[in-house]
């Protein structure tokens, strides 16, 4: 009868463990950007685009200034979509440079050099925003998922074309075991003390980006 109680013991101290999320820390992340392109941006009505664009900005930033790998893909950029917008082109230089420019994958997981980029980081946590939401974000996402990846996506860095896209493909994204989250709440599980030299960095990002624009 011990013996039965400490299995049974061991069992339910397992089944707890492998509930426990995983933590996303700047040591153990990676930053995805997916076709934040100027047509997919155009797309986008699931919600402001200043407020998407302004959490982009927050990423890519986070991805730049403190050191987390960060990743840009686009897809057909020189034939339909148009160039990875501005934003990203400005505030993370080195990875829009070396972006990985698909020929049409709707899983950037599809492109050998994105998955080996994404491998290379030797991170299991990946942070993920794209447009659109529905489309190549969640195949990006699920792809990476079957790939034995933590996932967050970033709901306000992404976006579609309806509020019910967004709605039917967060849900579908739950239910493979995606974490759904918005800038905020990425950025302060990732730096949860702003009283750290990182953490005031990390702060004063938010601040500019997002809430110094708030409207009254």
């Amino acid at each position: 009868m011990r013996i039965l109680a400490a299995l049974a013991a061991v069992c339910v101290s397992a089944t707890l463990a492998a509930a426990q999320p995983p933590t996303f820390t700047p040591q153990n992340s990676a930053i995805l950007l997916v076709d934040h392109q100027n047509l997919t941006v155009d797309w986008v009505k699931s919600l402001p685009h200043d407020t998407m664009i302004a959490n982009v900005r927050v990423l890519a930033r986070l991805g730049t200034e403190l050191a987390i790998p960060l990743i840009v893909t686009s897809t057909m950029e020189t034939t339909v979509v148009g160039p990875t917008i501005k934003d990203i082109q400005t505030l993370a230089p080195a990875a829009w440079a070396k972006r990985i420019k698909r020929g049409g994958t709707l899983s950037a997981f599809l492109d050998p050099a994105f998955k080996a980029a994404v491998k290379a980081t030797g991170r299991k946590n990946l942070i993920i925003a794209g447009l659109t939401t529905d489309i190549c974000l969640m195949h990006t996402v699920e792809a990476a998922l079957r790939d034995g990846y933590n996932v967050q996506v970033v709901a306000d860095a992404s976006g579609s074309m309806s509020v019910l896209a967004d709605q039917v493909t967060y849900d579908r994204m739950r239910g493979l075991g995606a974490v759904v989250t918005d800038g905020n709440q990425i950025l302060s599980e990732l730096y949860p003390d702003f009283g750290t030299t990182d953490g005031q960095k990390a702060q004063k990002i938010d601040l500019e980006e997002v809430v110094s624009k708030l409207k009254p």
